[in-house]
């Protein structure tokens, strides 16, 4: 579970796996917008002028070889997001992790943070994001239900 805040998502709790292998991120971790899943699902539901005031304030850095620093494709990615309603961060941030995520709306129809799914690569393949997508999408939905929320429309 992860919160926005004006120039990055701060995870609040998390629910650990018992495998081995895992993602681990302290409550207060910081994490970029536009290199993590709830950062990016929280993008994608934002006006363009605000991702953009967003984006011009925080940068693009680059934390891996596939991390989106050009605009123009975390754009078309934004559009895949909220058309779907699940992001991936594939590997953007960390090398070997792999993440989905979905926004958490308020009463507005804002997102105000998101829930994710992380795990390494070898678990979260690409052929399972087809089914995890789906799963986390209902969940965010799900909390935002129970805090008086109402999701955006696409």
């Amino acid at each position: 579970l992860g919160v926005a805040e004006d120039d990055c998502v701060v995870f609040v709790s998390q629910v650990e796996t018992h495998q081995a292998i895992r993602a681990f991120f302290r409550p207060g971790t910081r994490s970029s917008f536009h290199a993590s899943g709830i950062g990016k699902a929280v993008l994608a539901h934002l006006e363009p002028q605000r991702v953009g005031a967003v984006l011009r304030r925080t940068g693009l850095e680059r934390f891996t070889e596939k991390t989106l620093s050009d605009i123009s494709a975390l754009a078309r990615d934004l559009v895949t997001i909220k058309l779907r309603g699940w992001s991936v961060d594939d590997e953007e941030r960390h090398p070997g992790m792999r993440c989905v995520a979905a926004a958490i709306f308020n009463e507005f129809g804002e997102p105000i943070g998101g829930v994710s799914v992380s795990g390494p690569t070898v678990r979260v393949t690409p052929e399972r994001l087809a089914e995890i997508g789906p799963l986390v999408r209902d969940a965010a939905a799900a909390v935002t239900k129970m805090i008086g929320g109402r999701t955006a429309k696409a």
